[in-house]
């Protein structure tokens, strides 16, 4: 691959200019100094973007060997000018093995397609750019693949007003689909405190602005061996970091997760917390909910139909519904002025995730949930059990009312009959013996949603204890049995009235 490039040994020596300068702050780190968090702050805004731009283009007559050399060298004639020295970049022609996949779509490119050596290298970025054209006009498609985070920003397509302006075209898209690198320096509650890469090192077109308020960062937790090397990457799911405040190279955030701690508050040795910006593409992500797996049945993932999903932009707590999952699970969620929404999923008004979404950034995106049918089924046999226990505490109470106006008026035969009646409502024991069966048929694989259906159900069987207590029947049968062997009644009781 040959490299294209006006003024490289300037920059190769400006590059050793700054590993210099790095290297001298890196020595001052063996120095004790409570300057050392300023220092290593320094040291990542100081330091340029490595970046490898990788050029292909159609094989069409009117894309030329020549023209596509012109292009390569004015993308880096126009970083030199445009930019400057926060960028070490350089031009090259994509491998002719990576070049079919650029060209039939950016977009679906992975980043195990991208060169071993570039991925293995010491670049930080690779900005991949396709060159066609169709219809009479020339289309240059440009992506950001960061090498350090292993996130690609979506693509960015423009339109060449004519083959004079195709190299200049080309930078701006180069340009509008580089995506700047911050390190995660703080987290406190839902606030986060970032810093970007090389922010101290001047831009020459001030247009080129690095973040500005309202823009979304996707975080990864990146871990290194002790060279410095890519050992391991997570990245943090359903996890967004929102520009609130910009104040030089300091962006001040908020954090929205469907995580419970997706970060920790500081960086820790070799472990580095990296945030990618990430600007909303536009269009429809389709979700698509699926049960969670259980040790009963590990392949199990079948898809949740029914399930509610609410949204409400970042930052706004206006709620909307969406709609619900269908047969597959699944429902499109469309973008709108915020880059950002939150989803609510819901069944049968039970709230089981909050998920932060950017719509368009990926075709489908899949949420593995618990399956909530079997609580929904226990909490629909429950409402029928308490239906029918307010109905029975309800005839209970009128018969004992009864029972005892009639002991007062000494119509022991008419008690004695209402007293049968009274027998023959459900007892304690019985609701108690029929939540038990009822408990028994709403047994659930997964231990969370068993947990949520015994607790309906124990809720259930305090009430009925509390509410149903047979001391009350008793003492009512022990007021009879005296009446009817003519003792007195108790002087503290109360007549209630009855019809």
């Amino acid at each position: 691959m040959k490299a294209v490039g006006t003024s490289a040994l300037k920059r190769r020596r400006a590059s050793g200019a700054f590993a210099w300068l790095a290297a001298i702050y890196a020595a001052s780190f063996c120095l004790p100094s409570p300057l050392y968090a300023q220092t290593t702050q320094s040291v990542w805004e100081l330091t340029p973007y490595r970046i490898c731009v990788l050029v292909a283009a159609a094989p069409k007559p009117e894309i030329t060997p020549r023209l596509v050399e012109r292009v390569r060298a004015v993308i880096a004639e126009r970083a030199d000018t445009a930019v400057g020295g926060c960028w070490d970049l350089r031009v090259e022609a994509a491998p002719a093995a990576l070049q079919p996949a650029m060209l039939a779509s950016l977009g679906k490119l992975p980043f195990e397609q991208l060169p071993q050596e570039l991925l293995d290298g010491d670049d930080d970025k690779a900005i991949l750019a396709a060159i066609d054209y169709r219809n009479g006009s020339f289309l240059v498609e440009a992506r950001d693949f960061d090498l350090r985070c292993r996130l690609h920003a979506p693509p960015v397509r423009r339109a060449a007003r004519s083959r004079a302006t195709l190299g200049d075209d080309a930078f701006r898209a180069v340009a509008a689909a580089f995506a700047p690198l911050a390190q995660i320096e703080k987290v406190e509650d839902k606030q986060a405190t970032l810093r970007l890469r090389a922010a101290a090192l001047p831009v020459i077109d001030p247009s080129l602005t690095a973040a500005q308020p309202g823009d979304m960062f996707r975080g990864v937790i990146r871990f290194n061996d002790r060279d410095g090397k890519l050992r391991k990457l997570m990245p943090l799911d359903w996890t967004f970091l929102g520009v609130e405040q910009v104040s030089g190279p300091e962006l001040t955030c908020t954090l929205y997760s469907g995580l419970r701690s997706p970060l920790s508050g500081r960086r820790r040795g070799r472990i580095e917390q990296l945030a990618l910006l990430t600007r909303p593409p536009g269009g429809t992500t389709r979700l698509q909910l699926t049960a969670r797996p259980t040790a009963d049945d590990a392949d199990s993932g079948r898809p949740l139909a029914g399930y509610a999903i609410y949204a409400h932009p970042a930052g706004s707590p206006t709620t909307e519904l969406l709609g619900r999952t269908d047969g597959f699970g699944e429902l499109p969620i469309p973008a709108t002025n915020s880059p950002v929404r939150i989803l609510l999923v819901k069944h049968g008004g039970e709230p089981l995730a909050r998920l932060p979404i950017m719509p368009g950034l990926e075709p489908l995106v899949q949420v593995i949930i618990a399956d909530d049918d079997q609580r929904l089924a226990a909490e629909g046999m429950v409402t029928g059990l308490q239906e029918n226990f307010v109905e029975l505490v309800a005839n209970r109470a009128v018969l004992m009312s009864r029972i005892r106006a009639r002991i007062r008026e000494g119509k022991l035969d008419e008690a004695k009959l209402l007293m049968e009646e009274l027998r023959k409502l459900g007892r304690q024991d019985d609701l108690s013996l029929m939540i038990d069966l009822r408990k028994r048929t709403a047994a659930s694989p997964d231990a969370r949603m068993q947990r949520k259906i015994d607790r309906l159900f124990e809720d259930t069987r305090e009430i009925v204890n509390h509410f149903l207590n047979q001391s009350e029947i008793n003492r009512l049968e022990s007021e009879l049995a005296a009446a009817l062997r003519g003792e007195p009644l108790p002087p503290d009781e109360k007549v209630e009235s009855g019809g």
